[in-house]
């Protein structure tokens, strides 16, 4: 698993931490479900951030 990918699952955990649920899509876990909005691995790590449930990542 590269760095991208376990900082996907740490921004997955910390947003299901705080009360939202957050649903894979498809097998390869490259878009998630939040309510009825789709996100990216990006726009979830942007949001967890902005949220600040973890701190942002160096791309």
């Amino acid at each position: 698993m590269s760095d991208d990918a376990d900082s996907v699952i740490d921004a997955v955990a910390a947003l299901r931490a705080a009360g939202i649920a957050v649903a894979p899509i498809g097998e390869e876990l490259e878009r998630w479900r939040i309510g009825d909005l789709i996100f990216s691995d990006a726009e979830l790590l942007r949001l967890a951030e902005s949220r600040g449930l973890m701190e942002a990542c160096d791309d």
